[in-house]
């Protein structure tokens, strides 16, 4: 028996709980529960000694089920006018942090995410990041087969958005960048957000324009997941250079995430898969779910420690994960789906906390800078993905497809604006207009598509692509 909800109730328990927790909140601020001062009187605890611990978990429980609540209804609520559900939970999101409910009430803000409990959520919000990257990278293992079919044409579609990225940088370094950063890591950083394409997202999108088992489809699928793992490459040489105190220690950040690499697919997935096949289906399901628990944190942890971030470590994790065992993959498949209904929109609520959005466009030469940015995203990809399409056989119709695929960037563009924020790559002005730029890309992706047309559906000899793969249901990751 499902532990979730069908999808026909689940926007009906979102919205009993959204309301709930909003009720709860307004009678815990009236009552005094959720002010500081009065709540710190009330026990005798000096003002400056902060909650106690049992105050501080109610808290943070309080606000976790409302974070979860709003991005469910949100999402269902996207889903019903044909966007994917993440459009839907990164607005809440943003409805949750200081662009709306902190501007409009401030009093229903400090309630439900009091400023206690939002370092709580940070690192909530880091662990579910880090296992989320865990479930792109078992997605795109399984596709791994084919990627050397279509080599060329992902580095076509992600270098040209790459380059573009890094030429608009240099204009606006003085706007955007962080207050310590050098020009050459802020362009790579800018041009490695800017070819970014959200795999999961893709998927979600492939099947509900009917475009699985398509030759589009497909071909979108494979580009994707191969620009990706390009894309996480450039990223990793920016953190390392970031997080280093020098090109030396850079050099050996970058030497040690590759032979960590090496060692990881090279020695520790065979020894995987072999121990699996032989010993899974007698283990118990909780301790795979450990065990698969602690590849994942322990290759997050190495990778962090070596000086890139803890994402590249779950990544890693996931490229790793034994495909061919299928107790193995159910416990992968259940990790990621409880991590998508509970941590992942924590995610989103960070991010929303961090982005604000009135502030962003008071100012004109950020607003300018974000505009710049949309504009060059969007030319980029259909600058990169069209003329491979066309270069392969398909009508013009399908090549524009191609590039307007390529554009979701979704969650996978905000977890690199997450990562950037934090190591000082970007301000945060930068971080908001991107965060932006990434929901006006994923937003709209299905209505170009479907205003293109029923000539995209133009099927493969073959019959099962990743699509299929995705769409049915056996890959790992749950992004919708």
């Amino acid at each position: 028996m499902s532990l979730f909800p069908k999808p026909r109730h689940a926007t009906a328990v979102a919205t009993l709980l959204v309301a709930g927790a909003v009720a709860l909140a307004v009678v815990g601020y009236a009552a005094g529960w959720l002010r500081p001062e009065q709540t710190a009187a009330a026990t005798a605890v000096p003002a400056t000694a902060g909650p106690t611990s049992a105050q501080l978990m109610w808290r943070l429980l309080l606000a976790i089920a409302a974070v979860c609540a709003l991005a469910t209804l949100c999402g269902r609520l996207a889903r019903m006018i044909g966007q994917p559900a993440v459009v839907g939970e990164i607005i809440a999101g943003l409805v949750l942090g200081p662009s709306v409910i902190g501007s409009v009430t401030p009093w229903l803000f400090d309630a439900v995410l009091p400023a206690e409990v939002r370092p709580n959520l940070g690192l909530l919000a880091q662990a579910g990041l880090t296992v989320f990257m865990f479930t792109v990278g078992a997605d795109f293992g399984r596709i791994g087969r084919d990627r050397g079919a279509i080599a060329g044409a992902s580095v076509a579609i992600m270098a040209v958005p790459f380059a573009l990225g890094l030429l608009t940088a240099i204009p606006l370094y003085s706007t955007l960048a962080g207050p310590a950063v050098e020009r050459l890591p802020f362009a790579v950083f800018i041009g490695t957000a800017l070819s970014i394409t959200a795999f999961p997202v893709l998927a979600r999108i492939v099947q509900d324009c009917g475009l699985q088992g398509t030759r589009l489809g497909s071909l979108a699928m494979l580009c994707a997941a191969a620009a990706d793992v390009l894309a996480w490459c450039a990223l990793a040489i920016t953190m390392a250079m970031i997080r280093s105190s020098g090109p030396g220690d850079a050099l050996l950040a970058l030497g040690l995430t590759v032979l960590l690499g090496a060692v990881a697919l090279l020695v520790l997935r065979p020894l995987l898969l072999r121990l699996s096949l032989r010993y899974a289906a007698a283990v118990p399901t909780p301790i795979l779910v450990l065990l698969v628990l602690a590849l994942i944190l322990g290759l997050a942890a190495a990778t962090d420690r070596i000086g890139v971030h803890a994402i590249f470590g779950g990544f890693l994790a996931g490229l790793v994960l034994p495909k061919g065992s299928l107790p193995v993959a159910d416990v992968a498949h259940q990790i990621g789906k409880l991590n998508r209904t509970l941590l992942v929109p924590v995610f989103f609520a960070s991010i929303g906390l961090q982005t604000d959005v009135t502030a962003a466009i008071s100012q004109p030469q950020v607003l300018v800078a974000g505009a710049l940015l949309l504009a060059v995203a969007v030319i980029g990809k259909l600058a990169g993905a069209v003329p491979v399409a066309l270069a392969g056989g398909l009508p013009v119709r399908s090549a524009a497809g191609l590039g307007v695929l390529m554009n979701a960037r979704g969650i996978t563009e905000i977890v690199v604006l997450s990562a950037g924020l934090g190591a000082g790559i970007i301000n945060h002005s930068a971080f908001t207009v991107m965060v932006m730029m990434a929901l006006v890309t994923t937003m709209m992706a299905a209505p170009l598509l479907r205003l293109l047309g029923p000539s995209l559906l133009d099927r493969t000899p073959s019959g099962r692509s990743p699509a299929n793969a995705y769409a049915s249901g056996d890959a790992t990751s749950t992004i919708s």
